[in-house]
């Protein structure tokens, strides 16, 4: 693995902890979600509005995932 690759991974995993814990799992949630959108980035596959796409697909994934856990009616919006 890279330098730059374990440099960006140790500073997400610090800023972990500094995360509040909004629900049982969120801190591993939006690790995940943040390594997914990292991973995006990184795939030469994916350009333009596809990648752009795929970020707000994650991140919506992530704001009903809370949003349940609050007890927020998420249907009710869409």
């Amino acid at each position: 693995m890279p330098l730059n690759d374990r440099k960006i991974i140790s500073i997400i995993l610090d800023e972990r902890a500094r995360v509040e814990e909004r629900f049982p799992g969120y801190r591993d949630e939006l690790i995940n979600t943040i390594s997914d959108i990292i991973e995006y980035e990184r795939q030469h596959k994916v350009q333009g509005t596809t990648i752009q796409k795929k970020i707000n697909d994650k991140c919506n994934a992530m704001a009903r995932l809370l949003a349940q856990h609050r007890g927020h009616d998420v249907g009710a919006e869409e």
